[in-house]
């Protein structure tokens, strides 16, 4: 009897602390200015690396805004 409440107890400690681990994580998921700044570092790595994709991108952003605005502008509608 006493072996099974030693198991118990030992039992919710382990998932107290499974626990615990979980809402720790969640909590810094959930933190939106340290998320930012993660993000921002991984894009400024990312661009530091390699920058040749991101001005391929932006290249491509804009010739679609300025394809949107002649649409825009000179379409018949």
């Amino acid at each position: 009897m006493a072996r099974e409440r030693q198991q118990i107890a030992a039992d919710i400690a382990a998932r107290r602390e499974q626990f615990r681990a979980t809402v720790s994580e969640l909590e810094h998921k959930l933190d939106f200015p340290a998320q930012r700044v993660a993000l921002g570092e991984k894009i400024s790595g990312s661009y530091q690396a390699n920058p040749v994709p991101w001005w391929i991108g932006a290249g491509i952003v804009g010739v679609v805004v300025v394809s949107t605005i002649a649409w825009a502008v000179f379409g018949d509608d």
